[in-house]
């Protein structure tokens, strides 16, 4: 989902859309459910690479 459909979810939501309210905190849970995992992957794969150095 793009910035701007975000914006405008959040918009409409602000109007008392309770879908739209719902699926903006759905599509803001998947963005931070997804930032997590490559946060997760990033640090395993920097002890990995640290690990083949030693």
């Amino acid at each position: 989902m793009t910035d701007s459909k975000i914006t405008e979810l959040l918009a409409r939501a602000a109007n008392d859309d309770p879908e739209a309210a719902a699926a903006f905190v759905r599509a803001r849970d998947l963005r931070l459910h997804a930032a997590e995992r490559v946060s997760v992957s990033g640090r395993a794969a920097a002890r990995r690479m640290l690990r083949a150095d030693c």
